[in-house]
């Protein structure tokens, strides 16, 4: 424990001192405080699970999440963010549990983002970012709301009257080894939206590629001794027999978007799908959802509600939706959910989740969860 404290502290102070030192720089421009902004928000959740053949399991849970973001020159940004929970890739939650010990706190993001105005329309990002491609409904059949990737992304955007055109490409590190092959993410997107009615109906639409480069024969990536719900094989190293994964992963995804203004209501109808090209079976998932309304101001609230198939192999399962079957792939189900905006900052959150572990299995296994959240933001 004095070890993590350590740490933590150490990482706290390094970040502190990088930014200052580039917030200093874009203060000799000007006044600092004037090119930088401080964000933040606290969650707390009470979380129900029920899997069947297991007693039901309750647990309390926060996320703290505390940001730097400020202009380091006309054209470039720095953004630096802290937040709590452990080093999982696709959650920042901490259970209140450890009789009370202190929670540790880690780098959630720290990027750079330049772009120049004789480059219109262009824009990079390098480091440790917020996801940059764009989720029909702001679904999670490939990729878990939380999951930051690590690397570089290049986006041009494109305005040609009622119609957007964004181009996004991408590379990502997952594992870099010395003594074998490193392991990443090569990804392009394209998305097209059109704006009609009066701009009271858009219609969002395109495709992604996401080649992972050395998969398959690797063990399982954060946790080796999980592949959530991926298929694996035993391999021979050594002395001893290792499971890797079965197959490689080559995702392409086709999905689109509808969103019309009733009035002052949004409704929201997606569609996402997703096969992975390198494996042979058991290679598809798909979603349809819908979104109504949306919790915004005093008084305003929201509604969703999805169906997915996800099959075991369609995704790599570390990095899909963390809630849904308690995270991975092999599974179906619903999820429904909505909030209410109690206050500018304050909104209450629920959300439940009604999922069958185990497509190809003779019997499915059961899983519900359900999620009561109280979210403030400042």
């Amino acid at each position: 424990m004095e070890y993590v404290l350590k740490s933590t502290l150490v990482r706290a102070l390094l970040l502190s001192l990088t930014a200052v030192v580039v917030f200093a720089q874009a203060g000799m421009a000007g006044n600092w405080w004037e090119k930088v902004k401080i964000k933040g928000d606290l969650r707390y959740r009470h979380e129900m699970i029920d899997k069947e053949d297991k007693d039901d399991r309750h647990r309390h849970r926060v996320r703290a999440r505390l940001g730097i973001f400020g202009d380091v020159s006309p054209y470039t940004k720095v953004g630096i963010q802290l937040a709590t929970g452990s080093n999982d890739p696709v959650s920042t939650n901490q259970t209140l549990d450890g009789a009370f010990s202190t929670k540790q706190v880690g780098i959630d993001l720290a990027y750079f983002e330049a772009s120049h105005p004789r480059l219109p329309g262009l824009n990079a990002k390098g480091g440790k970012f917020k996801n940059p491609f764009f989720k029909p409904g702001k679904s999670e059949l490939i990729w878990d709301g939380d999951w930051n990737p690590e690397g570089g992304v290049v986006a041009f955007k494109k305005k040609s009257g009622d119609f957007d055109l964004t181009l996004t490409g991408a590379g990502f590190w997952i594992d870099e080894r010395s003594s074998s092959d490193d392991s990443y993410i090569a990804a392009g997107q394209v998305v097209g939206r059109l704006h009609f009615n009066e701009k009271k109906s858009n219609l969002t639409f395109g495709g992604s590629i996401f080649n992972y480069v050395n998969a398959e024969g690797f063990e399982p990536f954060f946790d080796q001794d999980d592949a959530m719900g991926n298929s694996i094989v035993g391999v021979v190293s050594g002395e001893d027999t290792v499971e890797v994964y079965a197959s490689g992963f080559e995702l392409v995804e086709l999905f689109g978007e509808f969103t019309h203004k009733f009035e002052s209501t949004p409704v929201t109808v997606m569609f996402d799908y997703v096969t992975n090209s390198a494996a042979d079976s058991l290679n598809t998932g798909w979603l349809f959802g819908l979104r109504v309304g949306k919790a915004k101001e005093p008084g305003s609230w929201e509604f969703r509600y999805i169906y997915r198939n996800l099959e075991a192999d369609a995704v790599l399962g570390m990095f899909t939706d963390s809630d849904f079957r308690g995270g991975g792939t092999d599974a179906k189900g619903h999820e429904v959910g909505g909030a209410i905006q109690l206050a500018a900052i304050t909104a209450f959150k629920a959300s439940y989740f009604i999922n069958e572990i185990g497509l190809e299995a003779e019997e499915t296994e059961g899983f519900n969860r359900m999620q009561v959240d109280l979210q403030l933001k400042f």
